[in-house]
């Protein structure tokens, strides 16, 4: 395990991410302009594909050369066929996924403006299913990984339940509070890296999501809460790093913006994966800057989840 002179980039990783969260099947439209409630716009293009914040990050590990292990819950619907399809082409394990009868796969519709801009609603289906008894069955995906990654498409028990596991074998652990809601402080005390973006975050703290608080505040009051270290991404401004003794602003690479779905998940998937590579959270938060800017020049998130190749083309921020 390797990183370049500049120590932002991983050459090498070969570690291990463990993945407990969501599959969703997801349903894109395109308008001109994000409704307002009540009213009704015509939309310009339909697609329809993988999606879910758990198993979006899993590929975007898997295609970062990392080994990808996935923990979640699917219906036994064409849904799940096609996830598990999906799955086996990007070569994520899926040994602890678990096909639920008589409930559909969750599913995810986003709505995506002429920015690139988004607005999303998610039902749960399955990913409801997913219970600490599920993720305490996968314990040894979860002791053997250098890093177990979660989410907030499924419930406090099964995220709890993981955390707790990773926590007791020395694992370090990333929650990327999404879509955030209040957490239990158990959950929180044993969250090494929280990853929220700047709404999730004053979410979480107790604010109103465009409360005027700085951001910094913000995250001091989430370290309040337990949790380690905050690194909050701040769109196309990169990401903030804050811990009790610190701030650092880490910038953003400057590319063309056709969608934003997915670029958390990119940053995610990229931070873990140099965590596994045994950066620090300095070059683990630059190089999942640099994912999450990938993402972001594609339409739709399989297509923009970046392979090593695939960053060549994304330029290294200035510091």
């Amino acid at each position: 395990m390797s990183t370049d002179a500049e120590g932002d980039d991983v050459v090498s990783s070969g570690g291990r991410v463990t993945v407990v969260g969501s599959y969703n099947a997801g349903f894109v439209i395109d308008v001109d302009e994000i409704p307002v409630p009540g009213e009704t716009v015509l939309g310009s293009d339909f697609a329809e594909g993988p999606g879910g914040k758990g198993s979006n990050q899993a590929i975007g590990v898997a295609r970062l050369g990392a080994n990808a292990s996935f923990v979640g819950c699917v219906g036994d619907d064409h849904y799940g066929d096609e996830a598990f399809d999906l799955w086996a082409r990007e070569d994520v394990d899926v040994e602890a996924v678990e096909r639920i009868d008589d409930v559909a796969t969750g599913a995810g519709f986003v709505i995506v403006d002429e920015n690139g801009e988004n607005a999303i609603a998610v039902a749960p289906g399955a990913n409801a299913e997913l219970h600490a008894d599920h993720v305490a069955d996968a314990h040894e995906q979860i002791r053997n990984a250098d890093v177990v990654l979660c989410q907030l498409e499924i419930g406090d028990e099964a995220v709890g339940r993981a955390v707790e596991l990773a926590s007791d074998a020395g694992v370090p652990t990333v929650l990327n509070p999404a879509p955030a809601r209040e957490l239990p402080a158990t959950i929180l005390e044993s969250v090494d890296y929280l990853t929220p973006n700047v709404t999730e975050a004053r979410l979480l703290a107790g604010h109103e999501p465009d409360a005027d608080v700085p951001n910094e505040t913000v995250g001091h009051e989430l370290l309040e809460l337990g949790v380690g270290c905050v690194v909050m991404t701040v769109g196309e401004d990169g990401a903030l790093i804050i811990t009790e003794d610190d701030l650092e602003r880490i910038p953003a690479p400057v590319v063309d913006v056709v969608d934003t779905t997915g670029a958390g998940d990119a940053f995610n998937a990229g931070f873990a994966v140099a965590l596994t590579a045994g950066l620090d959270v300095t070059a683990a938060t630059r190089f999942g800057c640099r994912t999450g800017a990938h993402c972001v020049t594609a339409r739709e998130v399989i297509p923009g989840l970046p392979t090593r190749e695939d960053l060549e083309g994304i330029p290294r921020p200035d510091r």
